[in-house]
């Protein structure tokens, strides 16, 4: 299971996001209303039609005065007419419910992207890559299918059906109420499907995330694997989710073997009753052949689409599942903070404290204060596991403190936007990606405006200036794939060009140098230093020259800052930091 999963919405809030989705295209949605009404109303048309012909030759095999074949003049035009308005109708109808679908599917997409790259980078790291594959491969293909290929059947359908039965009871009150036969059975069935329904489809969708997030996590650490000898933990591992999932959807397949079977006997229901039941009043004097003949008809025209209700019913219900997953991705984020950062503060970024664990009974820091002036340069150092990438994501805003409050240009943390606070703040770590995409687009993702000089420069600070005329294309080559795939050491200096070009307020380093060699790194460090000359800068410093040029140094110890202050003040202590010192010199 992932650590922690993005939340769902509840049945409710699913139904009244969909009403407010179907209210903005209520024109639409009102013409395909009329046009489904019209196109049943069509349909009608022929049982009533048919059932005048059975009486009138009924009447004329009696030796009454009819003469049938007159009334065939008329009577099959109008039933080739019906027939066609109803095929015309029906097209119009579906065609403009899968437009309105699709504007639908468009919607949802949109609005699930765009609150998707809004939320807290820390909320979606903790999610888990198979999460977030989840919801935005498999959720939005099952909300489109449900939208564009089942609901359109289960509407039709059912507005369909509704315009017959009423249609059947106003030729015959009597013969109508033959519908009610199929009541009992279908509102318990239903009842009990309902109830059980949404949480066992959640099951699936959830088991379903959990093997696609085991099998991403074991393509991406395939080396790891490799390496240590996992493949059978690996193995064991997916089946177990597989397992969990065959779980889940067994126990959606007792539900549609118990639901299907007793909906179809109930659509066949009524058609049977009527036609029964109409032989008997008719034969008793009660009903004219017509009426029953008309009645029965409507019924069997009315089997077929509530087949295709029943069809549908299920791929609606996943629809409707996966479309609270992805409701419950919005409902999670809150509306975007009206704070914004203050470049002149002097404060740039003050935690007071702050204690923060990525599991509650687990704190990772405890009571860290720490105040960085405006335009200081900070070094992180302490061993690993003390709590220094920790504290640097906390500095940068990606996690919000468990206690205590985080200000970041004099401004709470929590109550800065998104988009303000990556402007103001940027973390650069050893994680870097390329999309496969232009290196120009790929460095303008730090600043969209930026001139082909400018692209240049940046690379030149970070040592790679010789990078585009290395390539085919120059600026314009096609990187981040296969064809024109760049070292680890080229995509990290490409990184650091974007966090260049983006010039933030405060940059945080989190080993951001460390697929280079460490001279490059060293000349890119002191490049950065001019380039940024002016600007707040925090480093996790690996390697201690980094803290030897830097304006303070902060010790990190079992999730505490022990020691502050300038590098030579800290050597005269003869503390942790003099300690590592001795340590890195040999």
């Amino acid at each position: 299971m992932s650590a922690a999963t993005l939340p769902i919405a509840s049945a409710a809030e699913t139904r009244a996001y969909l009403r407010a989705l179907v209210g903005r295209h209520r024109v639409r949605f009102g013409l395909i209303v009329a046009l489904t009404i019209s196109a049943a109303l069509a349909g009608m048309s022929t049982p009533y039609i048919v059932g005048q012909m059975t009486d009138a030759f009924a009447s004329w095999a009696r030796g009454g005065d009819v003469d049938p074949g007159g009334d065939l003049r008329w009577q099959i035009p109008l039933i080739l007419a019906a027939v066609l308005a109803q095929a015309g109708l029906t097209w119009a109808s579906y065609r403009n419910l899968a437009v309105l679908s699709e504007q639908i599917v468009a919607d949802v997409r949109e609005e699930f992207m765009e609150r998707t790259l809004a939320l807290p980078p820390g909320q979606v790291e903790a999610a888990g890559t198979g999460e977030l594959l989840s919801r935005t491969s498999l959720d939005i293909g099952q909300v489109q299918y449900s939208l564009v290929q089942a609901a359109p059947q289960f509407f039709t359908g059912m507005i369909t059906v509704l315009v017959y039965v009423a249609g059947a009871f106003v030729v015959s009150p009597v013969l109508g109420a033959a519908i009610l036969v199929a009541v009992p059975p279908m509102v318990l069935v239903l009842r009990w499907y309902f109830k059980r329904a949404f949480n066992v489809f959640h099951q699936v969708q959830a088991a379903r995330a959990d093997l696609t997030s085991a099998v991403a996590e074991t393509i991406d650490g395939v080396k790891t694997v490799e390496a240590l000898g996992w493949q059978a933990r690996r193995v064991a591992h997916t089946d177990r989710a597989v397992d969990r999932l065959f779980g889940a959807q067994m126990r959606s397949m007792r539900l549609r073997g118990t639901l299907f079977p007793v909906l179809d006997f109930s659509a066949f229901l009524p058609c049977f009753t009527s036609l029964l039941l109409g032989g008997v009043l008719t034969a008793n004097g009660y009903l004219t052949i017509a009426e029953t003949t008309t009645v029965v008809l409507i019924m069997q025209l009315a089997v077929a689409p509530a087949i295709e209700m029943i069809l549908s019913l299920e791929w609606v219900q996943n629809g409707s599942v996966s479309l609270s997953r992805l409701i419950g991705v919005r409902g999670e984020q809150t509306a975007a903070g009206e704070a914004r950062p203050d470049r002149e503060a002097d404060e740039i970024i003050e935690l007071k404290d702050v204690t923060f664990g990525y599991t509650p009974e687990k704190p990772v820091l405890k009571g860290v204060d720490l105040a960085l002036r405006r335009g200081e340069r900070l070094a992180l150092v302490g061993p690993t596991g003390a709590g220094k990438s920790t504290l640097a994501r906390l500095m940068a805003g990606i996690h919000r403190p468990g206690e205590g409050t985080v200000r970041i240009g004099g401004a709470e943390a929590a109550d800065i936007g998104e988009t303000a606070l990556r402007r103001f703040v940027i973390l650069a770590t050893q994680e870097y990606h390329l999309f496969n995409d232009t290196l120009a687009s790929n460095l303008r993702l730090g600043a969209p405006g930026a001139s082909d000089e400018q692209l240049r420069e940046a690379l030149d600070v970070v040592g790679a200036g010789d990078l585009p005329e290395r390539l085919d294309d120059g600026l314009d080559t096609l990187v981040g794939g296969r064809d024109h795939a760049l070292t680890p050491a080229e995509v990290q200096q490409v990184a650091l060009a974007r966090v260049i070009l983006a010039a933030p307020e405060v940059i945080v380093l989190d080993e951001a140098t460390s697929m280079l060699s460490p001279n490059a790194a060293s000349d890119i460090e002191q490049g950065l230093n001019r380039i940024l000359a002016g600007r707040t800068v925090v480093s996790i410093a690996h390697r201690l020259n980094t803290a030897h040029d830097a304006d303070r140094v902060a010790v990190v110890e079992h999730g505490r800052i022990t020691e502050l202050g300038p590098h030579d003040e800290l050597l005269e202590k003869d503390g942790a930091y003099a300690a590592l010192w001795r340590r890195w010199h040999g």
